[in-house]
């Protein structure tokens, strides 16, 4: 599967301390980084994270979480990425663990009994009915209100 860009990469600077560079000519991204805390440095296509000396690696990271968080690839510096992947690389992570054989020892009585306990019904809901809500819901328009008058 070919590698797709970043949305945003964050890193240092040394002039302009915490900056961001967007990989798409997108204008909802740019949107974003100034919502972020960026704002765009004059002459260049670099944002730079807005008054640098109040507590930048903080701000550089909650900039890239709130990134992420509205679903943008984003690459960071470690400094600022709060939760770094890691690569499968050759004879490592996942692959190796699943080539593996389990060295769990759950007996299989213990495996049946696990089993039964997460179909088993509650013995508080055993007996009980099925329970009805006790009140219908009705909707109702809401009442009239004015209109605020507006004035020149």
């Amino acid at each position: 599967m070919a590698e797709t860009r970043p949305h945003i990469t964050v890193g240092h600077h040394d002039q302009y301390g915490v900056v961001a560079a967007t990989s798409h000519d997108n204008h909802v991204a740019e949107h974003i980084l100034r919502l972020v805390g960026f704002e765009r440095l004059p002459g260049s296509t670099l944002y730079g994270l807005t008054d640098p000396q109040r507590d930048p690696v903080r701000r550089g990271a909650q900039a890239v979480q709130s990134l992420r968080a509205a679903q943008y690839r984003v690459n960071a510096d470690v400094v600022y990425d709060l939760q770094p992947y890691t690569r499968l690389g050759t004879g490592r992570g996942l692959l190796e663990r699943l080539e593996k054989p389990s060295t769990s020892t759950v007996t299989p009585s213990a495996q049946q009994r696990r089993s039964q306990a997460a179909t088993a019904v509650s013995p508080a809901r055993a007996g009980a009915p099925p329970t009805r809500p006790a009140a219908a819901v009705e909707y109702r328009p809401a009442p009239f209100a004015p209109q605020p008058v507006r004035s020149r």
